[in-house]
């Protein structure tokens, strides 16, 4: 067994430019699946470990539908033996004292107070400074911001000052804005202890919510306290680890598994090239082994152990390379989040699947080769009977599937990108003759003859050639669709929250809107109409697998803003009328797992409850991830009568931001957030221009790979026409002429790919924008930028991949080839 690895080794590094390119290949695709792989596996953690810290320990906590409410109300609660623990809180909104000339709005702050800052229920990842009850704890943003240590002291208006005692990273309870521009439109968060807090606002007694954790008997607890709080402003809810109202990151996701999955294509191919044309090489060598008693297994056996030995190699130096280059992406990525986020690299599970991967795709990309070298005959290789057979009639047939596949532009599923880039790669030999044809005049003028024997050259080996470019087109013509829908997204959402969100301004308070408030904001010149907005929120409620998730309902009926989209939405609002039921958003429908018609538990205020789910509708708000249910049917049977937040619409040649002050110092006693429409399409829509230039890299680096392929494919060339190239030279072709040639034939390979690349991307880009699911979101809009960067990178890489071979064409001795010849 060991002169079998023995031979294979001499086998593959017998040409050693050839076996270089083609384990540089191996290793670049390892490095890219195990940079997506711990990519995808380091973001899954990173939101799981957030939502832990939100939650830490608690199983329930105790809500109002109003600000606060009475420690009466729960104080039966707090004496149970079944809960273990319990955390006491209260959310005030205050001002920062600051000695700078920042606006009222700017300056405003959530602070709330517990009764146990070091409680389990409660998860502070200190970075400074301790969890001492006394001081204040402020997250390092605010720290930053206002240039605070531990021991400084922070003044609030008309509360008093207190002490930092702890600096903390970044956690939901306490996000705040990183700058000034961002605190316009978002407040800071601190904590602070709760009887000092109680002691500034004179809410002595009062709570915003109690979190409290239960012994193995506590699920009875919880359903006998809905039965007792169903009658009052008080509910109880579990507490859920779900932070998707906030975190859309399911793409990223698919981002992740595309790239990974497009790196293996393309190391797939390279190394397919390699070993099937090795195959073919030598098939005299396979006919004289199998005539001197190797069985068809010990051919077939011998170029296994060749692949292997590829894939360990390229495996071993490739999983490194991909650790580095996963940190390196991870902290990219988390660049484009609004907050500082914290991640530690999980390697480990994601090195092991590529390592699987790294070793098992070079082989199942062989399989063929495999196979057809142990197939050899003796007697037809020794003959040479086999004479080589035009291909003509083979291209014909592909050309015509390759046309067929093309119906699928015109069919609205997801399989029709598959059938399309199948399409593509079949009708590449003749797209690369036309495209040969166009441009063998221009080539001639740059190359001279040398152009001209480059065009002639490609047509000998069309099949390999035409794959080689077909790959690289395949690679472009899928960044170049993400980097499509990445550009258009942004309007597509923009369009989408004006016209769901359903004003211009949302305000919202810490007490219910009253009448009087109502009525002194229609006085306001710029306020053309004020609209109550009751949201529910948090509720809980379970999918289909019988997990329990958390979102928000918001209350709709046919005469308040449009917070939804539905091709019969009046139909909706009269069916929701008739009995208390729901219809979800898109992401809500999705992970709930239901069918229209059936129905969903929710743990309302009023206690559980089934409601039917009517339909599912397109909406901006939480993504989607959302509820929605008729006024009267919310407030009354499903126990919601309060409404915190308010809709403005304004006048036309007003905006938001000329109102958001006013609005701050008329109801300061009270206000809690001014968010405009603009604030809404600028958060939801910033991230997008990270991810673009993720997709740019992304798009450099897949062109890289593919080049490595077209080097490889030149190489292979090269190395079969070593006769043809020596008698050439011996005819008077100089070294630079034999160079100008290949370099020639590697530019033509370049731009058919990426020529078919960006036809296939514009195509592909075009079924998007027709699909039903996403045509009214994704609009066809070329990505200018990217499509002449795939261009510029094609070529260019394309050269250097071509100089690489044509410096081997250029080393041919004449003598020695003649001979072999």
């Amino acid at each position: 067994m060991l002169n079998m690895w023995q031979i294979s080794w001499r086998n593959i590094t017998q040409n050693k430019k050839r076996f270089f390119i083609s384990l540089l290949g191996i290793i670049l695709g390892v490095a890219f699946v195990t940079s997506m792989l711990i990519a995808n596996k380091t973001t899954n953690d990173v939101f799981d470990y957030y939502e832990e810290m939100y939650v830490a320990n608690a199983d329930y906590w105790i809500l109002s539908d109003e600000h606060s409410y009475s420690v009466d109300m729960v104080s039966s609660v707090l004496t149970s033996p079944i809960i273990t623990e319990t955390m006491l809180a209260l959310d005030k909104q205050a001002f920062f004292e600051l000695e700078g000339d920042q606006s009222l709005n700017q300056r405003s702050v959530r602070i709330t107070g517990v009764n146990d800052q070091s409680s389990s229920l409660l998860k502070l990842p200190v970075i400074e400074g301790s969890l001492d009850n006394e001081g204040l704890v402020i997250p390092k943003a605010v720290a930053e911001l206002l240039n605070k240590e531990v021991g400084d002291t922070i003044r609030f208006t008309n509360l008093g000052e207190a002490k930092v005692s702890a600096i903390v990273e970044y956690t939901q309870l306490l996000s705040s804005p990183g700058n000034w521009e961002r605190a316009e439109s978002t407040s800071f968060r601190i904590m602070a202890p709760l009887e000092l807090l109680q002691e500034w606002t004179g809410m002595e007694d009062e709570l915003s919510y109690v979190r409290f954790q239960i012994n193995e008997e506590g699920e009875q607890l919880f359903l006998s306290l809905q039965e007792k709080f169903s009658h009052s402003n008080v509910y109880v809810q579990p507490v859920v680890a779900d932070d998707r109202q906030s975190n859309d990151i399911g793409g990223l996701y698919t981002f992740f598994y595309l790239i990974a999955g497009l790196s293996m294509f393309i190391s797939g191919f390279i190394v397919f090239n390699m070993i099937y044309t090795s195959v073919m090489e030598r098939k005299k060598e396979f006919a004289i082994m199998k005539s001197f008693g190797y069985l068809q297994s010990s051919v077939s056996r011998l170029i296994l152990i060749e692949v292997l030995l590829l894939g360990i190699i390229g495996t071993a130096i490739g999983v490194p390379i991909g650790i580095l280059l996963g940190d390196m992406f991870m902290q990219t990525l988390l660049s484009v989040f609004e907050f500082e986020m914290v991640y530690t690299l999980n390697w480990e599970i994601p090195v092991l699947i590529a390592v699987l991967i790294g070793i098992s795709f070079p082989v199942l990309s062989s399989l063929f080769p495999i196979y057809n070298a142990g197939k050899t005959s003796v007697l037809l290789t020794l003959k040479m009977a086999n004479q080589p057979q035009s291909l003509r009639s083979l291209y014909i047939v592909r050309a015509i599937v390759g046309v067929g596949l093309l119906v699928f532009v015109f069919i609205d599923h997801p399989i029709s990108y598959l059938a399309i880039l199948a399409s593509v790669i079949l009708m590449f030999p003749l797209l690369l003759l036309g495209l040969i044809c166009i441009f063998r005049p221009i080539i001639k003028i740059f190359f001279g003859y040398s152009g001209s024997l480059a065009a002639q050259s490609l047509t000998k080996q069309l099949n390999r050639n035409a794959n080689t470019a077909a790959i690289l087109a395949v690679g472009i013509a899928v960044i170049l669709l993400l980097s499509a829908v990445i550009e258009s997204a942004p309007e597509g959402y923009e369009n989408e929250i004006r016209n769901t969100y359903g004003g211009d301004l949302r305000v919202s308070s810490e007490a219910p809107w009253s009448k009087q408030d109502r009525e002194k904001l229609l006085l306001y010149d710029a306020v053309v109409n004020v609209e109550p907005l009751t949201e529910a929120t948090p509720i809980t409620w379970v999918t289909t697998d019988e997990e329990t998730r958390q979102f928000s309902i918001f209350a709709v009926d046919e005469a308040g803003p449009t917070l939804f989209e539905s091709s019969n939405k009046e139909e909706l609002y009269y069916e929701l009328a008739k009995e208390p039921s729901v219809i979800l958003g898109e992401r809500a429908f999705n992970e709930w797992g239901g069918d229209i018609g059936e129905y969903i538990y929710i743990n309302t205020p009023s206690g559980k409850q089934h409601l039917e789910v009517l339909d599912v509708v397109k909406t901006s708000n939480y993504s989607g991830y959302v509820g929605f249910m008729d006024e009267n049917h919310l407030n009354n049977e499903f126990g919601w009568t309060n409404h915190f937040d308010i809709l403005l619409t304004l006048n036309d040649g007003y905006t938001g931001e000329q109102l958001r002050n006013q609005l701050w110092l008329d109801f300061s006693t009270h206000l809690s957030e001014v968010e405009t429409i603009e604030d809404e399409i600028q958060s939801t829509t910033s991230a997008f221009s990270g991810m673009n230039e993720l997709i740019l890299i992304m798009l450099v680096l897949i062109i890289g790979l593919a080049s490595i392929g077209t080097a490889n494919t030149l190489l292979m060339n090269t190395l079969e026409r070593t006769s043809e190239i020596g008698t050439m030279r011996a005819l008077g072709f100089t070294k630079l002429q034999v160079k100008k040639m290949i370099i020639g034939e590697g530019l033509l390979i370049g731009l058919s790919g990426v020529i078919g690349g960006i036809i296939s991307g514009i195509v592909l880009l075009y079924t998007t924008s027709q699909s039903e699911l996403l045509g009214g979101f994704i609009s066809f809009q070329l990505p200018v930028g990217n499509i002449i960067l795939a261009l510029i990178a094609g070529v260019c890489l394309s050269l250097l991949a071509s100089w690489i071979s044509s410096a081997t064409a250029s080393r041919i001795d004449i003598i020695s080839s003649l001979k072999e010849g």
